[in-house]
């Protein structure tokens, strides 16, 4: 696995620029007292990985290298690393049909059931047909990542539809869509969010191989992801979780749901035969992006495909929640080559 001269020179001037030796000497506390480790070793420590070996200040922090012998470090991914391999074997030019959420449905409709429509091609009118048959509406912006971007709204109470219209599309959110109604299993955990499956995929031209596999949690909010207060738990190849779930962000592990106080540790994905079946077909659609990461939503009915990000995001267990002490890495490795 190498990294090109470029892409690490670019990682290192833009570290240069953000280094803050205060900012960094806290974390550094942070991860001693989590470590039960002296500050002083893991800053060094810190410093040397991020130099040397790919690793930003925060993956260090999130994946819990403080524990870790410099061998299980890695098998683990890194920003990095990832976004290097994102870059060199997805076509860019493509990939922009998955960065416009409007683009994304219309390519890949037959994976998707729910109603929506695009304020830039329908006016008020058509909004409040819309609205009434769904009064809860779901509207973001087209070009937006990690749960930014994404708004509910109870439309029970508007009666000027012109402004409503209006208002929607000037603070960007072109998109609208109908509601995901969630299995009800999901509901147990939390009813308030759609809580999603994340399932990183490559296509090798002939295999679509599954390697992270991420169930995600929310907390009532409109999204599940960490900027609304989610976190989640990672898979084993059977859907069923690995352990605590946790957010990356913090040493707040959860072997419950801290609302519904359901089991994250006994977690399983429901109908994970049918979400394996269709991340196999999907991850065939556009063999140009191979390596995306899905969100799927499990309905009733099966999987509904909600996005592909053909930068997946990076997620790596933790061994503070888990115990776990290897990372997916050595499955890149096994079927990727950049």
């Amino acid at each position: 696995m190498q990294i090109d001269v470029r892409a690490r020179a670019r990682y290192a001037v833009n570290r240069l620029k953000r280094f803050s030796p205060t900012r960094i000497w806290a974390l550094a506390r942070k991860i001693g007292g989590e470590h039960r480790k002296w500050t002083l070793p893991v800053f060094v420590d810190m410093l040397w990985w991020a130099a040397f070996h790919d690793t930003a200040f925060i993956d260090y922090y999130e994946a819990d290298f403080a524990s870790l012998t410099p061998k299980e470090r890695k098998t683990f991914m890194t920003s990095l690393i990832q976004h290097h391999i994102a870059v060199s074997v997805n076509d860019a030019e493509v990939a922009e049909l998955f960065a416009d959420k409007r683009r994304f449905l219309r390519r890949f409709a037959p994976y998707v059931h729910r109603e929506w429509i695009d304020l830039e091609e329908v006016g008020a009118a058509e909004l409040q047909a819309f609205c009434e048959r769904h009064p809860v509406i779901i509207a973001k912006v087209p070009i937006s990542r990690e749960g930014h971007g994404v708004f509910r709204h109870d439309t029970a109470e508007v009666t000027d539809w012109e402004a409503y219209h209006a208002e929607l599309v000037g603070s960007g959110q072109l998109l609208v869509e109908e509601p995901i109604v969630q299995h009800p299993y999901l509901a147990e955990y939390c009813a308030g969010t759609v809580n999603t499956t994340r399932v990183t995929t490559y296509f090798d031209g002939t295999t679509v191989h599954r390697l992270v596999m991420v169930q995600k949690f929310g907390r009532g909010s409109v999204s599940d992801q960490f900027s609304w207060g989610g976190f989640f738990t990672m898979l084993d190849d059977d859907g069923h979780s690995v352990g605590r779930g946790h957010s990356g962000k913090n040493d707040t592990f959860y072997a419950v749901h801290p609302d519904s106080g359901h089991s994250i540790i006994d977690y399983q994905v429901p109908l994970w035969d049918q979400v394996e079946a269709l991340t196999d077909r999907i991850g065939r659609e556009v063999p140009e992006v191979p390596y995306v990461g899905w969100d799927i939503a499990v309905t009733a009915d099966g999987p509904e495909l909600i996005e592909g990000n053909w930068i997946p995001g990076l997620y790596e267990t933790r061994v503070l929640a888990t115990g776990i002490r290897t990372g997916t890495r050595p499955r890149h490795e096994a079927v990727m080559t950049w």
